[in-house]
């Protein structure tokens, strides 16, 4: 071929060479999405005396496209697009078109060309034939595009990790997510997303967030919203590959899809049961102390948790006067029973709260001390007739804040008569005792009436609750009988008259003369004078000595009754006992006045005093509140109670009386009044119930109103006819009365 020849066919085969891209020799131009490759995108090789293109073939809106048949011409077109298999060789390619889109390293391109004709070469003969010259020519392309593999395997995600934690019980917590490669290596800069089903939400509302992978897990901050199980669902964006059919085939980035990752399922509970623990303060209480109970908070179970710092209010009843037969266990509120319920059950079987407690409380573990008042905000004092008491305690959702209600599906209830809350409240027992003879002589037999109240009505009868810590009541109270004295000088006897309330130690001047046991109940014993004590025994007393008597009443006490003993120094029971009979002794004579009247009526007692009174005397009256007829006296309450009036002892005779006193109840009054002198012994009195000293309050009776009379005439001629006689009556009168006045 001639020279001129040559230059036009040179010129020829160098714009062909220009145009052969990617393994082949590109054909006519067409309009389309794709346009030429930039420089910087790809690298050139010699084949077949052509000059070859090995990288990025063109660009298009989503990037760089790569050929995937060697040797043929490539269009800068395409007529479809197909998506390639979610394949790790896809997913690594796609990776790396998309990572590397800014980029303008040509051997970076030519081996991400490299790996889309290993993977996806159409024709896999005609890609080895070409992949052994392009080695030839670029001898560490092999090494980079092997490298360019490995780093899409480490940098390209291939799962997630998603994992659950609570804060604040079941209540709160949060999802932690992370991004795996293949190696299970955390992947920074995925976009992935977190999903819940179920009744919880994000702080921050919502059930879906978003997020960017780190190299490590990333928290999302959950709250329950209501109660059952919660699932987690995750997906996170991989790489797509998608292929271009055109004369020369292409393979380009596609776009992120969301695929699903790793879930996982935990139960919530926004909710709580909130608990009380409570145990009485005191297992023994006596009459008129305060009741008071330790209350302890707590939640239900371990699923439970207290919402930090959230205020609960407690609201406690205490219930009195329980008889022994009740302790038979504790009575339970129904499953989802409200307080108001189970108050209005116990009323149902008789039980109505006699005291009151409130305890606030803004977490689990706390305890408060609350001390029982009335409904009117006093004090609450266990009461004078004993009984067993017993606390329920509630947390009532409809007594809490707003915020607490979230919290609190319904009432929490403790059970009436649980062990640990409940106590014994012990009775006051009272004694009012009088010796027969306050003055006797040598050889005399001395007796004693003592009339016992406040003992419960079945005292004696309770064996005691072993669940309950209870003991048996205490059948048997004692009275003992002392002497005290001189026995040498009975001139000498003053000096050891009783001062003190308590019982003395015996020596040569106190002796303690007998014990006896008598039933620790209600009512009037006799002691002495042959009459039997506890046992059936006769109890016969004897004045062998001149001297002081004292008789004393004591009980032990059990869980029922308090402890109670007389006084040693009570003068009412004690008899001075001299060797000869003394002078003439003083007399009290009594009378109430009136002895009936109506309730509300004022009534008073007056004592006519004679003989020889002692200087510093005085009378001493008391008056019963009202009993029914053939009750016992002196067990109950007073009206006046040992109100003192001055003697004259210069008078051999005088009058005293009482303050005036009325009773609201009907029934009978009893009236004593005694003799008291200055050293406090009884000269002169009576036994309750004598003649004269008793007055019977009524019930006034009801008048007759012209309602309940007979009914007057209804028809008028009867009317007049009655107003006439009784006009002429009058007149009659009036005549009669002027006659009589002239004769006089």
């Amino acid at each position: 071929m001639n020279a001129q020849l040559r230059r036009p066919m040179a010129l020829i085969a160098g714009v062909i060479a220009a145009l052969a891209i990617c393994c082949g020799l590109m054909g006519a131009a067409h309009a389309g999405p794709l346009t030429a490759p930039a420089d910087g995108t790809y690298l050139t090789y010699q084949y077949a005396g052509q000059r070859l293109y090995i990288g990025a073939i063109g660009s298009s809106e989503q990037g760089h496209v790569y050929c995937i048949e060697a040797g043929k011409a490539s269009e800068l077109s395409y007529s479809q697009e197909i998506a390639l298999a979610d394949t790790d060789q896809a997913r690594r390619v796609a990776w790396l078109a998309e990572e590397y889109r800014e980029s303008r390293d040509a051997r970076i391109h030519a081996g991400i060309g490299v790996l889309a004709h290993r993977y996806f070469d159409l024709d896999a003969n005609a890609w080895q034939s070409h992949w052994a010259v392009i080695q030839g020519q670029h001898p560490d392309l092999a090494r980079t595009a092997d490298e360019l593999w490995n780093q899409a395997g480490q940098s390209m995600p291939a799962s997630t990790q998603a994992s659950y934690a609570y804060e604040e019980g079941l209540r709160s917590g949060t999802v932690s997510v992370g991004v795996k490669n293949s190696s299970g290596v955390m992947v920074a800069g995925v976009p992935y997303s977190v999903t819940l089903s179920g009744p919880a939400e994000f702080v921050g509302g919502g059930q879906r967030v978003q997020g960017v992978s780190a190299d490590k897990t990333i928290t999302h901050a959950w709250r329950a919203t209501g109660e059952g199980e919660v699932s987690v669902s995750t997906t996170y964006q991989r790489p797509a590959l998608q292929q271009l059919v055109s004369n020369q085939d292409y393979v380009r980035f596609a776009g992120n899809t969301d695929v699903p990752g790793s879930g996982v399922r935990f139960s919530v509970r926004k909710a709580f049961t909130p608990a009380l623990g409570t145990v009485a303060e005191q297992h023994v209480v006596d009459a008129g102390q305060p009741v008071a109970d330790t209350v302890t908070s707590g939640v239900a179970g371990a699923t439970d948790h207290w919402v930090p710092g959230l205020e609960l209010n407690a609201t406690g009843w205490y219930f009195d006067r329980i008889d022994p037969d009740a302790l038979d266990g504790a009575i339970s509120p129904e499953q989802g029973q409200s307080a108001e319920a189970f108050l209005d059950a116990l009323a149902s079987r008789g039980y109505t709260p006699a005291g009151y407690g409130e305890a606030v409380f803004d977490g689990p573990d706390q305890h408060a001390t609350v001390q029982a008042h009335t409904a009117d905000g006093e004090p609450y004092l266990a009461p004078v007739d004993g009984g067993f008491g017993t606390w329920v305690w509630a947390f009532e959702r409809g007594r809490q804040s707003e915020q607490a209600r979230e919290y609190m599906t319904q009432d929490v209830v403790t059970p009436f008569l649980e062990i640990p809350e409940t106590n014994a409240n012990r009775a006051r027992a009272t004694v009012e005792s009088t010796v027969t003879e306050h003055s006797a002589t040598v050889g005399a037999e001395l007796s004693d009436t003592i009339t016992v109240s406040g003992f419960p009505d079945d005292h004696g009868s309770f064996d005691g609750d072993d669940s309950y810590g209870f003991g048996a009541d205490n059948a048997y109270a004692q009275v003992r009988v002392w002497w005290a004295g001189d026995p040498a000088d009975p001139n000498n006897d003053e000096a050891y008259r009783p001062d003190t309330v308590a019982e003395p130690r015996e020596d040569d001047n106190h002796r303690l003369l007998g014990v006896w046991d008598y039933p620790a109940a209600n009512g009037t014993i006799r002691v002495g004078g042959g009459a039997p004590d506890a046992h059936g025994e006769p109890v016969h007393i004897t004045a062998e000595q001149h001297g002081w008597y004292v008789f004393v009443y004591s009980f032990a006490g059990d869980d029922r009754v308090m402890p109670v003993t007389s006084a040693y120094n009570d003068g009412w029971e004690r008899t001075r006992v001299n060797e000869y009979d003394t002078p003439e002794r003083p007399v009290i004579t009594t009378q109430v006045g009136p002895e009936t009247v109506n309730v509300g009526d004022p009534f008073h007692d007056t004592a006519r005093i004679t003989g020889d009174i002692p200087e510093g005397s005085f009378v001493v009256f008391d008056a019963y509140e009202a009993v029914p007829e053939g009750q016992e006296p002196g067990g109950n309450g007073k009206l006046v109670d040992a109100h003192r009036v001055p003697v004259d002892h210069t008078l051999p005779e005088q009058v005293v009386s009482s303050p005036e006193v009325r009773s609201e109840e009907p029934g009978l009054v009893y009236w004593r009044a005694a003799l008291i002198s200055g050293e406090g012994d009884v000269l002169a009195t009576h036994e309750l119930g004598v003649e004269g000293e008793v007055v019977t309050v009524e019930e006034p009776v009801e008048p007759v109103t012209p309602e309940k009379a007979d009914p007057l005439p209804q028809a008028g001629s009867d009317l007049l006819a009655v107003f006439g006689v009784a006009v002429a009556a009058l007149a009659v009168g009036a005549v009669m009365l002027a006659s009589i006045r002239r004769r006089s």
